[in-house]
C-alpha cells in the first residue's frame, strides 16, 4: 500500500503508551492498514534512545504517563532530532482540554488523537502527517539541490576569475620574465608569510592568489624603461612608478573579492612603512596585504638579478630586512619574515613551478 508515491510498509513508526492493551490494538490497527515497520515501548525514557536506533518517521505517544509526560518526552526529544528535520509527534490523550493542547503544541506536538481511539480516524492522521513529512522531505533536496548548483555556479565564475587573472599575470611576466619566476615566488612567500601571521585560511588563500598580480600593471609600461638593462635615471624611475596605479586601474570596478584584493596589492606593494613609498602612505594605511606582498617582492628582488640593483645572498637580504623593519617594512611582519628565511631557508630562492594562481 502506498500513499504519495511512498511504501507504507517501510515506514518507520515508534509507539509510546504506558497501556499494554492500548499499544497492542494501535498496532494491529496500524498493521491491517499496511505499516508493517512499528517499535512499541510502555517506557518513555526509551523515547530517546529508540529514535536514535530506529529513525523513526513518525511517533505517536500518550500524553499521561508515570515517570515523565509526552512534553517532557518532546523536550529531550528535540535534543537529538536535527533542527532541518521534519518528524511530525501525533499525540494521543483521553483530555484533549486547551491547555493541555497548547503544551503539547510548544513543545514540538503536530497532531491530537483522542482515547479511545477510532482506528481509521487514527490511521487518516498519521498518513497526512506522513505526507507532509514527505512533501518536507521533497522541498529539502530541492533546496539542497539548488544549493548544490548555486555552488558549483559559483566555483564556476570564481574559477574563470582565476584564470583570467592568471593570464594577466603572465602578460605582464612575458614581457620582461618569460618563466613568471618572479611572480611565482612571490605568491608562494607572501603565501607563507600570510600563514606565519596566522591570518585564516581563505585570507592566506587570497594573499597567494592575488600576489602573482603585484606588477601587472607593468604590462603598460614602454619597453624603453621595462627592458632596460642598465640602471634607471630620474625620469625613468617615474615611469617605473606608473605600474601600480596601471595595475590598479586594469583591477579596478569590480566587486568580486580576490580581483579587489589583487587591485589593493597591485597599488600598494611599494609603499613604505615610513610613508616614504610610492603613494606616501604610511603603516597600517597600508593594506595587510599590499605589507606582506611588499616584502615578498622585495626579498625576491634582493636575491635575483635585476637591472638596478646587485643580487644580495641569502645572508645579506636577511640583514637588509632587518635593518629596514619599521622603516620600508612593517616590523611585525619583518620580525616574522626573518623566521621564514631561518626556517625555509635557501628554498625561498628557487621556483619550483609555474605561475599558478589556483589552489
Amino acid at each position: 500500500m502506498s500513499i504519495s508515491g511512498l511504501d507504507l510498509s517501510t515506514i518507520r513508526l515508534l509507539l509510546i503508551d504506558d497501556e499494554q492493551s492500548s499499544l497492542k490494538l494501535m498496532e494491529a490497527i496500524l498493521k491491517q492498514a499496511g505499516f508493517s515497520k512499528i517499535t512499541t515501548t510502555t517506557g518513555p525514557r526509551q523515547a530517546v534512545p529508540l529514535y536514535q536506533e530506529g529513525k523513526p518517521d513518525l511517533i505517536a505517544m500518550d500524553m499521561r504517563m508515570p515517570q515523565m509526560d509526552g512534553c517532557e518526552v518532546m523536550r529531550q526529544l528535540a535534543g537529538v532530532i536535527p533542527a532541518d528535520e521534519y518528524l511530525p509527534i501525533l499525540i494521543i490523550t483521553g483530555e484533549l482540554d486547551a491547555s493541555t493542547k497548547h503544551k503539547a503544541l510548544a513543545e514540538g506536538a503536530k497532531d491530537f488523537l483522542h482515547k479511545p481511539v477510532d482506528g481509521t480516524e487514527m490511521v487518516l492522521r498519521i498518513k497526512n502527517q506522513l505526507v507532509t513529512r514527505q512533501l518536507h522531505q521533497q522541498l529539502r533536496m530541492h533546496n539542497e539541490h539548488l544549493e548544490a548548483q548555486v555552488r558549483l555556479r559559483t566555483k564556476v565564475v570564481e574559477q574563470t576569475q582565476l584564470d583570467l587573472l592568471s593570464r594577466l599575470a603572465l602578460a605582464s611576466e612575458y614581457r620582461h620574465d618569460s618563466t613568471g619566476g618572479h611572480a611565482w615566488r612571490v605568491g608562494r612567500i607572501a603565501m607563507l608569510l600570510a600563514e606565519m601571521k596566522g591570518l585564516p585560511a581563505d585570507q592566506v588563500d587570497m594573499i597567494k592568489k592575488t600576489a602573482p598580480l603585484h606588477d601587472v600593471g607593468k604590462i603598460g609600461l614602454p619597453d624603453s624603461v621595462l627592458l632596460k638593462t642598465g640602471p634607471y635615471d630620474a625620469a625613468e624611475w617615474e615611469v617605473m612608478k606608473q605600474h601600480t596605479k596601471i595595475g590598479a586601474r586594469l583591477l579596478s570596478d569590480s566587486r568580486a573579492p580576490l580581483v579587489m584584493m589583487a587591485r589593493e596589492v597591485a597599488l600598494t606593494h611599494h609603499e613604505r612603512w615610513d610613508g616614504d613609498g610610492y603613494h606616501r602612505i604610511k603603516d597600517v594605511q597600508i593594506p595587510l596585504a599590499g605589507r606582506i606582498v611588499a616584502l615578498a617582492d622585495a626579498f625576491d628582488i634582493m636575491t635575483h638579478p635585476t637591472a638596478y640593483k646587485a643580487t644580495l645572498t641569502l645572508s645579506q637580504a636577511r640583514a637588509e630586512i632587518q635593518a629596514m623593519a619599521g622603516k620600508q617594512f612593517d616590523p611585525e611582519l619583518s620580525d616574522l619574515f626573518l623566521k621564514l628565511i631561518d626556517r625555509e631557508g635557501k628554498k625561498l630562492l628557487t621556483t619550483t613551478g609555474p605561475l599558478q594562481l589556483v589552489a
